[in-house]
């Protein structure tokens, strides 16, 4: 029993010891220190997730203009509200300023074009069923950005996206799904 007394006693003197030096010094502990610059792959991913984030953006001022639903004319606000945020959230990781919106590619071009064409009533189904499927593209990006990311806030952030974009495709699953029949 004494013997425990003093190798404890020897380590809280040995903790207190190497804590003091690294203060002295001048040097802080791994924990606090900032991360490293963000890494190559990382900086490809911000560019592609600036990206898909610009279309969402896009996407939900259609919605807003002219849906003709006030679901779709929520989601369409929703959307806005979420992605300004995780734009901002996803500039600071990229070290860029916020207001300068990447451009949509050719691709995202198309889509938007696509949903513009279409009459008003034709837009809320369209619309629904393009963020919909965005969403599934979007949670598998994020998904594999959890598991690759070199730069802990941004694995954090991928994380509580893949949550969030987990969340929205069950509730809107669960929004289209009919009631279930009951037998009397």
């Amino acid at each position: 029993m004494r013997n425990v007394k003093w190798i404890s006693a020897a380590f809280c003197a040995g903790l207190l010891f190497s804590t003091s030096a690294s203060f002295a010094d001048g040097s802080s502990s791994p924990t606090t220190q900032s991360p490293n610059p963000a890494a190559p792959a990382d900086k490809q991913f911000l560019a592609r997730a600036l990206g898909v984030n610009q279309l969402e953006l896009v996407l939900g001022r259609m919605a807003i203009k002219r849906a003709t639903t006030p679901e779709v004319k929520a989601m369409g606000t929703k959307m806005v509200k979420k992605h300004t945020e995780l734009g901002r959230q996803l500039s600071e990781l990229a070290q860029i300023d916020p207001a300068s919106a990447p451009e949509l590619s050719a691709d995202q071009q198309r889509t938007v074009a696509r949903l513009a064409s279409l009459s008003e009533y034709d837009f809320d189904k369209a619309f629904k069923d393009t963020v919909g499927a965005g969403h599934v593209q979007e949670l598998t990006m994020y998904r594999e950005e959890v598991g690759r990311a070199a730069d802990p806030r941004l694995r954090t952030l991928a994380q509580d996206r893949v949550t969030a974009l987990e969340q929205s495709m069950a509730s809107a699953q669960a929004s289209n799904t009919p009631p279930t029949k009951r037998g009397w």
